[in-house]
């Protein structure tokens, strides 16, 4: 038994477990067919999606995981919301909370095979727009490029923040959520630097963006290293920087700018 919940009992957890396939296949099924509905039509259909129409899928799926999750929870859950391995540790909930106990934990990768999926095949269709972007320098291709690399990877690895509950290790948990906060924010940098026609709005989102990651990035560390005096910083500070970046994050995909490819340049490649 973890810490801060109660085992379920066998037919509770079954049940539990089959909410969640019946949501994820309902959800799932829905977030596809919106994003893909021209497609599901006309398969050969051209142009094929967007890079960006794959990113707004994928935060499409999370934010099913994540009602998938809150409804397991709070239904099916005996989780302790006062003291758990995350309220211990930050000292507020997050929204983590939502995939750690059972039977949220069996559910919640499947979910995350779509999330994962749809963000690679956006960086896939990001790159291949990028190879074509000729009038880039070489040294902002290049790092666009690195930058999808690392989302692609930090994606694959945040399969261990659910495989590796917090109350058997809080910092394997916690790592590659940490790298998809810094990853994350990093492609609209690109995107912005890529764009010529870029706006100051843009600009300033993206620096919002990164600096509201980097702040969340130092005070998860903060609590991750469990000074003696100092275990976390205060939940009054830490939460409202939580809640912002987690705004942020489910936003900036729909306002991202989309870089053009010069005609001229299409043709030749």
């Amino acid at each position: 038994m973890s810490a801060g919940h109660i085992e379920l009992a066998g037919s509770e957890l079954t049940v539990g477990i089959l909410t969640g396939l019946a949501m994820c296949a309902v959800l799932e099924t829905a977030v596809l067919y919106h994003n893909f509905k021209p497609w599901f039509k006309k398969p050969h259909l051209t142009p094929s999606p967007s890079p960006e129409r794959f990113m707004a899928a994928s935060i499409h799926s999370f934010i099913a995981m994540v009602i998938t999750g809150a409804v397991l929870t709070y239904t099916f859950s005996r989780l302790d919301f006062e003291h758990n391995p995350i309220n211990d540790f930050y000292g507020y909930n997050n929204v983590c909370i939502l995939f750690d106990t059972a039977p949220s934990t069996y559910v919640s990768p499947i979910f995350w095979f779509f999330v994962a999926y749809l963000i690679v095949r956006y960086a896939v269709e990001d790159t291949k727009r990028l190879m074509q972007m000729k009038h880039l320098s070489v040294s902002l291709r290049r790092a666009s490029y690195g930058a999808n690399v690392a989302l692609v990877v930090v994606a694959a690895a945040f399969s261990v923040c659910l495989a590796v509950g917090p109350e058997e290790n809080m910092v394997m948990h916690t790592a590659p959520f940490v790298a998809l906060v810094i990853a994350f924010p990093v492609i609209f940098i690109m995107h912005c630097l890529q764009d010529q026609n870029r706006t100051m709005m843009v600009v300033v989102s993206c620096t919002v963006f990164m600096a509201i990651s980097t702040v969340k990035v130092i005070f998860t560390l903060i609590a991750l290293l469990q000074f003696e005096n100092f275990r976390h910083v205060p939940a009054e500070i830490a939460r409202p920087v939580d809640l912002i970046w987690l705004l942020l994050a489910l936003t900036a995909p729909f306002l991202m700018p989309t870089p053009s490819i010069d005609p001229s340049e299409k043709q030749i490649a």
